[in-house]
């Protein structure tokens, strides 16, 4: 209902850029998945360790939480739902060592409004990622969000020395090439490194 009244809102408001738009959505959806697919009037909560017991959609909506990685592809599968390209990103390793954690968020295409095309992958945290027991109070995250209020993002996570390949390296499975990936460790280490 959040997203028809939206859509309503919108088609009475042509000023509103393309990319405003898509940036609405995406905070909208962000703001409303988890109540809306959580289960016994709970939200969807972030628990750490889950995968790769619960990190489909299914699982994370049947069990109620996930970690970083279920939230992800759970937005990421919401916001396509609805023809935003989205996409996970994320680091098997901090600082090159895995025995330092993961981590998964969101990137999100948005169009440039000087061209209405051209654009660029933005990014985000799944709500219950950021909320931290705090889903009833919690703001959602959004692509306008200073990169450097997001916790992983600083300077000493992403010091551009450890590059992937071709293949999304998952923390699970080490040894699996078999998901496509794109190296984003250079945007990160320029966009990150900025961050204390």
């Amino acid at each position: 209902d959040s997203l028809k009244q939206y859509e309503r809102a919108a088609i009475g408001n042509s000023t509103q850029s393309t990319q405003d738009q898509i940036k609405e959505v995406v905070k909208l959806i962000n703001t409303e998945l988890w109540a809306l697919m959580g289960r016994d009037s709970k939200p969807i909560v972030f628990k750490a360790s889950q995968t790769p017991r619960i990190y489909d959609p299914l699982s994370v909506i049947a069990y109620g939480y996930s970690s970083c990685t279920g939230l992800a592809i759970m937005l990421v599968s919401a916001l396509r739902s609805v023809g935003i390209p989205a996409r996970m990103a994320g680091t098997p390793a901090w600082y090159g060592d895995p025995s330092k954690g993961d981590h998964s968020w969101v990137e999100v295409y948005v169009v440039s409004n000087e061209t209405g095309k051209d654009g660029e992958w933005m990014f985000l945290e799944p709500t219950p990622g950021i909320a931290e027991g705090k889903e009833d109070t919690a703001n959602a995250d959004n692509l306008d969000r200073d990169p450097c209020k997001r916790w992983f993002c600083k300077a000493d996570r992403f010091n551009g020395d450890k590059q992937a390949t071709s293949f999304f390296p998952m923390a699970w499975a080490d040894d699996d090439r078999g998901v496509p990936g794109e190296d984003r460790s250079k945007f990160y280490t320029s966009t990150c490194g900025k961050c204390k």
